[in-house]
């Protein structure tokens, strides 16, 4: 058993939940273009469609960390994984434009409740190792998580086997794993009910705006990564599309790699210092990439914007939720609010320019974006609470 103990330590625990999270998710993804061949619909109408996730986030978002405040963010998530796993069940029987955003608003409904849960949970988690970071290697393993749900639904794709019924039998599979996980994680309860108690409802304060930008600058350059990386590769370098894969695997990758040395990074130079660097990073593959006319220096570009973007929201995460004014599950999800419109804003910001002055021009509008990113990334200084406004950390004695 002190065998067993030393093995499954709550940061490992904690981590493999982030995996969970995502795993469901990256099957999902490789599904939607089987989805829109059976709607028949062109790429402007999917997107119309696959807007019901991220509205449905927003809207979450407002009473995400309220529900986790007083749930507790571990039983949150045995409650919340069920009902987000099971809801990505629904988009693979859309039978219109209108049920697939219907569909996708449950999806996004769900989907923050685990996520500012799992965070809250990593920053609670990391403030009782004494002083050793883990934040950045938890979204490490979201991101492999991510990758291996896109390798394993491409299995099911290839079997012929219908979205819904594959997804479903994903998520009848992941979910005996992600709730025994969570059971395994060690015990917390709610906050104390002295003082202030936490909102209903999730805004940000006017000094946690400026970190809220700060992350919603660098998402909005995730964003461009994720939505842009093949058609530039293909529309404006003219790489063949067996390669323009491998772009966009050397973004994910680097980001992927960029997550799980973040923290030993922040222990060794701050959380501020790595974010400037990053954003120096992320902004010279920007440059290299829109200048770009080779696919080495596409390749090259793509990889240095992955990793510059990397640290940016689990530093944002860990920040927020060490501010002390507010319950951890607030900040965090008000963080989430602001940040996440980001995936929203910058389809348009760069789709529109692209349309009117070409795609370099389009992605060349995230550049103002990193340099705000830059400027701001002093707000990650973590800041201490008055004595008596935060509980004592019941993980203190961690073991490690």
């Amino acid at each position: 058993m002190s065998m067993l103990r030393r093995i499954v330590t709550p940061p490992r625990l904690i981590m493999a939940v982030f995996f969970m999270h995502s795993v469901v998710t990256g099957n999902w993804l490789q599904r939607i273009p089987d989805v829109q061949a059976r709607l028949a619909v062109g790429p402007d109408e999917l997107s119309i469609g696959l807007l019901g996730a991220p509205i449905g986030t927003l809207i979450s978002l407002f009473f995400a960390g309220p529900i986790v405040a007083r749930l507790t963010p571990r039983r949150t998530m045995l409650f919340g994984f069920v009902a987000y796993y099971f809801a990505y069940w629904l988009p693979g029987w859309a039978w219109s434009v209108a049920s697939l955003f219907a569909a996708l608003f449950v999806v996004g409904v769900t989907q923050p409740i685990v996520d500012v849960a799992m965070n809250v949970e990593a920053d609670r988690i990391e403030r009782g190792l004494g002083g050793r970071r883990i934040m950045s290697t938890c979204h490490g393993f979201w991101s492999i998580g991510l990758m291996t749900g896109g390798l394993i639904g491409a299995g099911f794709a290839a079997t012929g086997m219908a979205p819904p019924w594959h997804v479903i039998t994903a998520a009848v599979a992941a979910l005996p794993v992600a709730l025994s996980i969570v059971r395994a994680l060690p015990a917390d309860r709610p906050a104390p009910a002295e003082g202030t108690p936490p909102p209903r409802i999730a805004l940000p304060t006017w000094s946690l705006l400026p970190l809220c930008f700060f992350s919603f600058g660098m998402l909005v350059v995730e964003s461009a990564g994720l939505d842009w990386t093949t058609v530039f590769l293909r529309d404006v370098v003219q790489i063949s599309p067996g390669l323009t894969g491998i772009g966009f695997a050397a973004f994910a990758l680097f980001m992927a790699a960029g997550r799980l040395v973040g923290d030993r990074l922040a222990e060794r130079f701050g959380p501020v210092a790595l974010a400037r660097g990053c954003c120096l990073i992320c902004l010279a593959g920007v440059v290299g990439l829109v200048t770009s006319a080779s696919f080495a220096q596409s390749l090259v570009s793509l990889a240095a914007i992955g990793f510059g973007v990397s640290v940016a929201v689990p530093l944002s995460v860990t920040a927020a939720a060490g501010r002390g004014d507010r319950p951890a599950a607030v900040n965090v999800a008000a963080l989430s609010q602001v940040a996440f419109t980001g995936f929203l804003i910058e389809p348009r910001l760069v789709g529109a320019t692209a349309g009117a002055w070409g795609l370099r021009i389009g992605l060349a509008m995230v550049i103002p974006l990193i340099v705000t990113s830059l400027l701001l990334a002093g707000e990650l200084r973590r800041r201490i609470a008055p004595a008596g406004r935060v509980p004592p950390n019941p993980l203190s004695e961690i073991a490690t």
